[in-house]
């Protein structure tokens, strides 16, 4: 009856370990998995920088022209 207590409780020793180690290396996934993204984002960008920049400036320059013809007073009723 001992030896089964005892073989019990190696049996639970090696699940414990098993479930942190798993546990460890989905957390390890997860870190290298935004990296890898971070990292593909930052190539995309750096690629694409004349055109991102050009894009932003458009937006810009056109929120600049509808502001100097903005009238507050034409919203007041």
């Amino acid at each position: 009856m001992e030896a089964l207590g005892t073989r019990l409780a190696a049996m639970l020793a090696v699940f414990t370990t098993r479930v942190r180690e798993k546990l460890q290396k989905e957390s390890g996934m997860a870190t290298l998995e935004t990296v890898l993204l971070i990292a593909i984002l930052v190539a995309l960008a750096l690629m694409f920088k004349d055109t991102i920049v050009e894009f932003v400036e458009g937006i810009l320059d056109g929120i600049s022209s509808q502001g100097s013809s903005f009238d507050p007073a034409s919203i007041v009723p």
